[in-house]
C-alpha cells in the first residue's frame, strides 16, 4: 500500500484513544490487544463493544462526518493499524451512490441505537438506585413508624 495510508500504532493499556465528540480523524483495526468502546459517565460506562484482533472501530466519525459518538480506550496492550479518514472519506465518495448512502444511513442508524443503550442504562441506574433505597433501612421508615404507633 502507498506510504501514509496506513501506518501503525501502540496503544498502552489504560490508555484513551478518543472520547465522545472528538472530531473522528483516522478509523483503526486491531492488529492485536483489545479495545473498548464505551459511552456515559467513567464510574457507570455503558459498554457498546470490546473489540479485538482484525475488527474496525472509529469509522462512524468519518462515514457520517459527525464526531465521536463513544469513547475508546485500551482494554490490554494494544496495536492498531491507523487508516486515514482522508482516505476512507475518498472511497466512500468514489463508491457507488446507492452503497454509500446505505453505508451513511446504517451509520446513523447504529449511533440512534448506541444514543438508545445509553438513555436504557441510565434508566436502568435510576431504578436500581431507587430499589437500594427502598430494601436499605433508612430514617424515614423509622420516623413513619414511630409516628403511627402514637397515634
Amino acid at each position: 500500500m502507498a506510504e501514509g495510508i496506513l501506518n501503525r500504532k501502540f496503544v498502552p493499556a489504560g490508555k484513551q484513544l478518543f472520547l465522545t465528540g472528538d472530531r473522528g480523524e483516522h478509523m483503526y483495526l486491531v492488529q492485536s490487544g483489545r479495545i473498548r468502546i464505551w459511552r456515559g459517565e467513567p464510574e457507570h460506562p455503558v459498554v457498546l463493544a470490546e473489540v479485538g484482533p482484525n475488527c474496525l472501530f472509529g469509522e462512524m466519525a468519518l462515514i457520517d462526518e459527525g464526531t465521536r459518538s463513544a469513547c475508546a480506550h485500551a482494554v490490554e496492550d494494544t496495536t492498531l493499524i491507523v487508516i486515514s479518514g482522508e482516505k476512507v472519506r475518498q472511497r466512500l465518495a468514489d463508491a457507488d451512490p446507492f452503497v454509500a448512502s446505505i453505508v451513511r444511513i446504517l451509520a446513523r442508524n447504529l449511533r440512534a441505537a448506541n444514543d438508545h443503550l445509553e438513555g436504557l442504562m441510565g434508566q436502568v441506574l435510576a431504578v436500581s438506585a431507587i430499589k437500594a433505597r427502598e430494601i436499605a433501612p433508612n430514617e424515614d421508615v423509622k420516623t413513619l413508624s414511630s409516628g403511627a404507633a402514637e397515634e
